[in-house]
Order: structure tokens, then sequence, then C-alpha cells
């Protein structure tokens, strides 16, 4: 707690702790657990079995004897994975929740680690200190990932790799899933109580409701709250889009293509770009389809952008 006082932060990076900092990121897949070690290892296996394409990507045994940060260490699953092939692991994150978590998952499971609370645009780490960056889903939802990029490269060794996982605007979930079905299920709510309109907006609290990802009934009663504090221009795609990733009250989630990719990372000497995660397994009659035809079909139109930068 002392160390989550100290860090002073710009008002907008606050927004992002405050809704962040409500559950470390995944903690609502797991529900029923025996312990800390029970639990994270459920969480690991949920993890890796529904995005399959993190430990292809990640690699984690490239870690061994090496330096690794990871910005965004959430529930240290990933962590985790890096420092048991033999890395010297550091994982920061915006909240205190979620570096607590982290904390708890290598002591559940005997591992070492070092943790921070940090802010990613402005690392407290100097120049060149790590062989290693990884963050998976966590640059986006900052309000300045340019600036973030730019503090990977600073802390990166010459011949370091960043491996950096970013929400990706050509994808089906953002035109079809978040532009279209949610934005006009969303509509319709607004438009199904608009004779309420007034006095809705005169009851309304200030706080934050906590909810995370999609799957909750309540995401729509946000919605309908997001739209009468900002009106019509919530439902604008720039803006809606960052309430329809990880819940209706994240502040920051934005989407980029594979051109503004390489822009961001346009000071790294190298840089691969894939695409990945078209997870049919959540429709019915798509689970019928075999790995091979999601994996060509997440290539092409996956939310996922995977970025191998070298410096």
């Amino acid at each position: 707690m002392g160390e989550e006082a100290a860090l002073e932060l710009p008002e907008a990076v606050n927004q992002v702790r405050a809704f962040w900092n409500t559950e470390a990121c995944g903690t609502h897949f797991v529900r029923h657990f025996v312990d800390d070690r029970d639990f994270f290892r459920k969480y690991r296996e949920f993890r890796y079995r529904t995005e399959w394409h993190i430990p292809e990507f990640a690699r984690f045994a490239d870690g061994a004897d090496r330096q690794v940060l990871e910005i965004g260490c959430g529930n240290g699953a990933d962590g985790f994975m890096f420092a048991s092939h033999g890395a010297s692991y550091t994982g920061v994150d915006l909240t205190a929740e979620a570096v607590e978590a982290t904390r708890r998952h290598f002591a559940a499971e005997g591992v070492a680690g070092t943790f921070r609370q940090q802010n990613c645009e402005h690392l407290s780490y100097g120049d060149e200190a790590f062989d290693l960056v990884y963050s998976f889903g966590v640059l986006h939802h900052t309000p300045a990932p340019g600036q973030a990029i730019r503090e990977v490269h600073r802390v990166l060794r010459p011949g370091g790799v960043a491996r950096v996982m970013l929400y990706h605007r050509n994808s089906f979930n953002y035109y079809v899933r978040i532009l279209g079905w949610m934005r006009a299920r969303a509509i319709f709510e607004v438009l199904r109580r608009a004779p309420r309109w007034e006095a809705d907006r005169a009851r309304m609290s200030d706080g934050i409701a906590g909810v995370r990802g999609n799957s909750d009934g309540k995401v729509w009663e946000v919605h309908y709250q997001n739209f009468l504090r900002q009106g019509w221009s919530y439902f604008r795609p720039e803006n809606f889009a960052h309430h329809c990733t990880d819940g209706p009250e994240c502040p920051y989630a934005y989407t980029c293509t594979e051109r503004v990719a390489r822009r961001l990372f346009g000071r790294f000497r190298s840089v691969r770009i894939s695409v990945a995660h078209l997870p049919l397994n959540k429709y019915p009659l798509a689970r019928l389809l075999p790995r091979s035809v999601e994996r060509w079909l997440a290539g092409r139109f996956g939310w996922h952008l995977l970025i191998e930068a070298v410096k």
C-alpha cells in the first residue's frame, strides 16, 4: 500500500488504475478452487487452453538465464512460466492488486521473482537493463501507448527482444462483434429507456461497478449509464471500442493495424508481426471445426496482433 500511495500518476493513468485495480486480470475466470496453488494452476490451464497461441508466441524457454521484464503482470501466469524456465524475472503492473496476485502466484509455486508497481509510460529502470521485454495485452490500455513502447525500447539491451500483443483493428472482433452486434445491442438498450433518460441521469453515481469482460448481463446497464454521461458521441467507433474489450468501464483499449504497429515500433532494428486469436470455442457450432481451421481464420481475422521486435 505504501508503494501505491507513493506512485504519483496523471489523472488519465489514475483512471486506468482504478478500473484494473478492482481485480487482477483474469481472476473472474476461476470460481472454484481449494487454495492459492489450486487457483493459479487452474487459471494457467484456462489461459493456455483458451488462448493456445500464447506459449507459441511467448516462447518461455527463451528467457532462460536472461533478464526478463514483463509489463502488466496480471495474475502472474506468464511470469511464472518465464521464471520456471530459468529467467531472472521482473514483473511490473500499474495496480497493487496485480502485483500482489503475482507475488502470491510465485510464492504458491516456490519460484523467485521481483515485483514492482510501475507506470509503463515512465519505468524506473535504467537504460539497457533487460534482455527480453514481454507484454501481452497491456500497452493498448495506457493513455499513451507510443510513450510506453519508447520505454520498452529504452530498457532493452542492444540485440534484445520485445514481444508485445496489441489489439488488432482489422479483425472480426472489432468490426463484427464490437462495432456491429455490441454497439447495436447497446443502442437498443438506450432507445428502450428513452422516456427515463433525465430521471436516470439524476440518480447516477460516480462509483465503479467493477464489471469485467462482456458476459455479465450488467454490461448493458453500464453502457447505458456511459451514454447518459457522454451522449451519442459514446457510440463513435474510436470511443465505443474502448468500452467493449475488457469491460464497459475500461477507459482505454486502443486498436491498431499492422501499419500502425510498424510505425509504433519504428525505433527497432527489425519487426515481425503475425495475427492470432479467433476463439471459435465461444460459438457452439464453430466448436466442431478442427484447430487447423481456427488457426487459418485467426491468422487473417484474429484479435491479437503479435509483435516481435529486435533492438
